[in-house]
């Protein structure tokens, strides 16, 4: 939130001749923006702590921190006049125009509400709301007066509640304190007895006519507005029983030619008046309206023409709802002042201030002399100019340089005034004889006197614009040293030590006998932020604060350690002009952001704006150069213009923890949530992909919230707590699914945090996140396997049987054809006479190659056929076959196999390459090797197969290349099986054959 801070100081303190300030001091504090329109006409408060606000541009709810328009309220698109609670619902009443309706905050649901006998006519009529005690009434202003029935939800007549006579037409109610309804009409002055239901009224109360409204204050006083049409109107003051009655004259605006009176506000037994171009305070001494502000100076003033309402929250901040925005007007209690002095020293700036006596404060000015102003414990301001014309008596008038004073100081133990003032010149005024010594010392050479102050011993010091250091001593006035840059502050330290700060050389140690140098403080490496002194304060005797335009510097005294504050480290501004430590050891300084405090101890800063009535800083004009402590123990600043005394005590005194947060609003995409409904449910539930959401808080108090620090904790999704603006609130998104804590809680400025604000949050996995959803996708993998195994079993049972069936008809048709034909060849055989050789040797082709065709198909049909899947029948068959080829050519065999094969199952084309191979190897032996022994080897491991094949032939040359197919093939199988083939072989030594396969 943007504002603008208005202070308004009582223009009393503005004349030349003694008065008391019996008056409190007001702060205006200008909220703007998120206004849907600067034209405001009311506000209120509901029982959960939002403000609502009623504009020309509609309806809006403000938290502290933002305003929310809140829209689809079933509200028509119409100003809103007035905003009231419903007694008993506690609903929102909102008047727009002449329409009217029940809001519930919490739910936002709307009815309208009926008008009772005047609903024909009823838009011609000049209509108000009025809630007194438990009633809410209508006023048809001149006609009638209503009362709302909210179980009927209309506006009705109750002569039970409210009555008058037929002819009286009413203009106004209100109640007194006994309970008495009073009520104005064009008549007169009566009232309605709700006891006796009874009205009353009599010649002393029909005196006044034509009564537009009227109202009743805390002291039972009367303030009675008659108005006749196009007429300012008069205003009538009266005692309770209407024997006293006065005129009281209003202020309206300096520039208007009209005002019109609209009602009265009372708080704290101060009463105002307000309407048009009339917003007024009454002043009890002189018994009438004035006006507090300044509408021309900003600083000091508000500008607005129309006050339509003054409201007071439940933290007693009063809400001035204006055609210039929404003000909080606060009054300040008596622990601050503020003095204006400008029609005291006219264009003059303030220079200097001194405390003067324990109750009394000496103002200086550049061109118009000074002044002096005198305090009571309740800071009741009065203004004493008598002593400027005492002290300036027999001045000399050719030297007007007198009247331009730069420095003061007081010595109360001898009673003499120092005044320090342009080109050398210096007064010496003695509060006990009251007269005034004008010297031109000439140790001052014609510099001006820039600082003056007194030490412990009664010595006083003067520091001159180009650096001279002066001291008065048995002899008078004597130069101690001269440090070549101007003099911006001088402060007497432990024991003889003088301390003093310049414009340029930064800061000097000296040794207050001699004036000897002790040290020098300059900007640098672990040195000062700045050379450029504004002002130095001792805080207790351990630590020296050093103020420039580059931040704070905390000299520590026993070791010269020097700690730097700047903004980046908790200071509001770098800015820094004047330095005052308090009684309590608080360092207090002035700023271009304004007042602050800085605490030594917890190293910690804290703000103070105009709701504590402490003067914000807008331009140089009202930037506080000077500060001193009292003797009282009270705080003075000035700027140019403006003196601000308060009492700090009763600032420091603020050791409550902050109010626990609100949550304001959940914030779904672009759809608020209820936060009543998620606080009765426990939290909020959302689904996965509802996880970009806004959340925005306050703590629904409207003093001081910005002087807190918000945090905020996503317990699930963070461990540590994050620095927060609550105006943006925080922002979520892309959470992941589960369970979450939204947690809140706020500081101030003494380190101490509010009760936690927690919000549940649970975001609901998507149905491809849950559990559930996980073990039905392990169901689904699983049943795909089992889908697969069964249909790789299916496949394999179906190439079983194919191969069974291949087998079977092999076996059958093309076994028993070429069966016949060797049986047929074999018969011709033996029919054939010797002759017939020819004929007899086609017969003996077909006989072989038919024999050949038998074997080939007996190894295919093995080959196929399941059964001999496995390696041991495999082996079964090479045994066969070895005996087949071996056996006749009288070559002695040696097979042998491990047991470890008997479980190995072979692919069938494994097996029938495996095979061939080994045919062919037994085949090159029975040819070729004229071997008489052979040696077969078959063993498994753990991943492979191994076999053997060793004869005692003639042996080959391996390095020559060999003729025919029979190797050629044996390589060309063993690659199909992925198996490694080893020959070796020498003439005459045999052959060896190696076949290693995985499996």
């Amino acid at each position: 939130m943007k504002s603008k801070r208005f202070i308004l100081y009582l223009m009393a303190v503005l004349t030349l001749f003694p008065l008391l300030l019996t008056a409190k001091e007001i702060s205006f504090n200008r909220i703007t923006e998120g206004l849907a329109s600067n034209f405001v006409s009311c506000v209120t408060q509901t029982e959960d702590g939002f403000i609502w606000v009623g504009t020309k541009n509609g309806l809006q709810r403000y938290d502290g921190m933002r305003f929310r328009r809140l829209l689809s309220l079933g509200l028509p698109g119409l100003p809103v006049d007035q905003l009231l609670i419903a007694t008993k619902s506690k609903s929102l009443l909102v008047r727009m125009e002449h329409k009217f309706f029940l809001l519930n905050s919490h739910t936002n649901k709307t009815q309208e509400i009926a008008v009772d006998k005047y609903s024909k006519d009823f838009q011609n009529y000049q209509i108000r709301l009025v809630q007194q005690g438990q009633h809410i009434f209508l006023i048809l202003h001149g006609v009638d007066i209503l009362t709302l029935n909210e179980s009927k939800n209309k506006f009705e007549s109750n002569k039970n509640i409210i009555d008058f006579p037929a002819d009286w037409e009413p203009t106004w109610l209100q109640y007194d304190q006994k309970g008495i309804v009073w009520i104005s009409g064009k008549q007169g002055m009566g009232y309605f007895d709700q006891k006796k239901r009874s009205f009353f009224t009599d010649n002393n109360l029909r005196s006044f006519k034509n009564i537009n409204r009227f109202f009743i204050d805390s002291k039972s006083r009367f303030f009675i507005h008659t108005k006749l049409r196009h007429s300012n109107g008069l205003i009538y003051l009266t005692d309770a029983n209407f024997q006293q009655k006065k005129i009281i004259q209003s202020a309206p605006n300096s520039d208007s030619n009209y005002h019109d009176f609209y009602d009265c506000f009372e708080y704290d037994h101060i009463v105002w008046s307000y309407g048009v171009d009339l917003f007024n305070l009454f002043d009890e001494e002189k018994k009438e309206f004035t006006q507090f502000y300044d509408r021309k100076n900003m600083d000091y003033g508000i500008q607005i023409t129309t006050v339509s309402q003054v409201f007071r929250d439940r933290d007693n901040n009063l809400w001035v709802a204006t055609d210039n925005g929404l003000y909080i007007m606060s009054i300040i209690g008596d622990h601050v002042r503020n003095i204006v002095t400008s029609t005291i020293f006219h264009k003059a700036a303030i220079t200097d201030l001194t405390s003067f006596g324990s109750n009394r404060i000496l103002v200086s000015s550049w061109g118009e002399k000074l002044t002096t102003f005198k305090y009571d414990s309740a800071l009741h301001i009065s203004h004493e100019p008598e002593l400027s014309t005492l002290l300036f008596k027999g001045v000399p008038q050719q030297d007007v340089n007198f009247r331009h004073i730069w420095a003061m100081t007081y010595d109360p133990k001898r009673g003499n005034t120092w005044i320090g003032c342009k080109d050398g010149r210096l007064i010496l005024f003695n509060t006990k004889t009251k007269k005034s010594q004008f010297l031109v010392p000439k140790v001052f050479e014609g510099q001006s006197i820039r600082h003056i102050t007194i030490d412990r011993h009664g010595q006083i010091w003067f520091g001159t614009d180009n650096g001279k250091i002066i001291r008065t001593s048995s002899s008078g006035l004597a130069l101690l040293t001269d440090l070549k840059s101007a003099i911006s502050c001088i402060r007497p330290g432990e024991g003889n030590k003088i301390w003093i700060g310049t414009r340029g050389s930064g800061v000097f140690e000296l040794d207050g006998g001699s004036g000897k140098i002790l040290k020098n403080y300059k900007a640098g490496n672990h040195g000062l932020s700045t050379s450029k002194i504004q002002d130095i304060e001792f805080i207790g005797n351990r630590f020296l604060a050093i103020a420039g335009y580059s931040g704070l510097d905390i000299l520590n005294l026993s070791n010269g350690h020097i700690m730097q504050y700047n903004i980046n480290n908790g200071l509001p501004q770098n800015m820094i002009t004047a330095l005052v430590t308090d009684n309590e050891g608080l360092l207090w300084m002035s700023t271009t952001a304004g007042i602050c405090r800085f605490d030594p101890n917890k190293k910690e800063f804290h703000s103070f704006n105009k709701q504590h009535g402490l003067i914000n800083t807008s331009n140089i004009v009202n930037l506080p150069m000077r500060g001193i402590k009292l003797e009282s123990g009270k705080i003075a600043f000035s700027s140019d213009k403006v003196i601000l005394i308060f009492d700090p005590s009763k600032l420091n005194n603020n050791n409550a923890a902050p109010k626990k947060l609100h949550i304001t609003d959940f914030k779904l995409f672009d759809n608020y949530l209820s936060v009543d409904s998620l606080n009765k449910a426990g939290g909020v539930t959302l689904e996965n992909w509802q996880n970009y959401f806004s959340i925005f808080y306050s703590t629904l108090s409207y003093n001081d919230r910005d002087n807190f620090k918000y945090y905020y904790r996503l317990e699930g999704s963070e461990d540590s707590w994050i620095l927060s603006d609550p105006r943006l609130g925080v922002r979520v998104a892309a959470l992941s699914p589960g369970e979450y804590v939204f947690m809140i809680r706020s500081e101030n400025q003494e380190g101490k945090f509010s009760a936690i604000t927690r919000l549940p949050i649970t975001i609901r996995p998507a149905f491809y996140q849950t559990w559930w959803f996980f073990v039905l996708i392990i169901l689904f993998i699983l049943l795909g396997i089992f889908i697969l195994h069964r249909y790789r079993l299916k496949r394999l049972l179906e190439v079983h049987r194919l191969r069974e069936k291949v087998a079977r008809d092999l076996h059958d048709d093309v076994g028993s054809t070429l069966t016949s034909i060797h049986i047929l060849s074999e018969v011709a055989k033996k029919d054939l006479s010797d002759q017939q050789h020819i004929v007899q040797s086609y017969l003996d082709r077909i006989g072989t190659n038919s024999s050949q065709m038998m074997q080939a198909m007996d190894d295919i049909v093995w080959s196929i056929k399941p059964d001999n899947d496995l390696l041991q029948k495999i082996v079964a068959r090479m045994r066969e076959h070895a005996a087949l080829i071996l056996d006749p050519l009288k070559i002695q065999c040696i097979f042998s196999a491990d047991d470890s094969i008997r479980n190995i199952k072979l692919a069938m084309e494994q097996r029938r390459n495996l095979f061939l191979i080994y045919k062919e190897a037994l085949n090159n032996i029975s040819k070729y090797a004229e071997a008489t022994l052979v040696d077969i080897r078959i063993r498994a491991g753990a991943s492979h197969i191994e076999m053997v094949i060793k004869d005692n032939g003639k042996g080959f040359d391996c390095t020559q290349q060999q003729s025919g197919n029979g190797l050629f093939n044996m390589n060309q199988r063993s690659k199909a099986l992925g198996a490694e083939l080893k020959i070796s072989s020498s003439i005459g030594a045999g052959t060896s054959i190696s076949i290693i396969m995985k499996i």
